[in-house]
């Protein structure tokens, strides 16, 4: 059965919701089912994307261990649309940096306890199974470093 393009949208809309919802509560299930096994993110900095689950999975995990109580407010989200495959959402995103971080030279910073509050749009390409193919992350990461005390 071939799934209308309106019935995809709000699926992907659905499914985009509950991923958020599980980043929040640090569901590591549920966040891998809603990627691709060769899902490609894209996080401002980055020159090149992420490549794969388990990487993603395992940048999700270290950025957990830096900011344990952080929370993207999804419910609800300040803007959220589908078009075709594509899904965009921005909300609020919030945390505290109460574990160190690893720089992508290796070095380490230790936490400063202090706090980020930025906005935070996501651009999902998903696949016909319900599976995000690509991610476009997009936030103000220059005043996220100003906010936690790294610039």
């Amino acid at each position: 059965m071939v799934m209308e393009e309106n019935e995809m949208e709000e699926r992907n809309l659905e499914l985009m919701i509950t991923l958020d919802d599980a980043w929040n509560a640090q569901d590591m299930e549920t966040f891998r089912s809603r990627h691709s096994e060769d899902t490609a993110v894209y996080w401002p900095g980055q020159p090149d994307p992420t490549r794969g689950r388990d990487d993603h999975e395992a940048e999700a995990r270290r950025f957990f261990e830096t900011f344990p109580d952080q929370h993207l407010i999804n419910r609800p989200y300040k803007i959220m649309f589908a078009q075709g495959n594509h899904t965009c959402t921005v909300a609020d995103f919030y945390g505290t940096m109460t574990g160190p971080m690893t720089m992508a030279d290796g070095t380490v910073v230790e936490p400063t306890g202090k706090s980020f509050h930025v906005e935070f749009c996501t651009v999902a390409t998903w696949s016909d199974d319900g599976e995000i193919v690509e991610e476009r992350l997009f936030y103000d990461l220059i005043g996220l470093m100003k906010q936690i005390g790294l610039m």
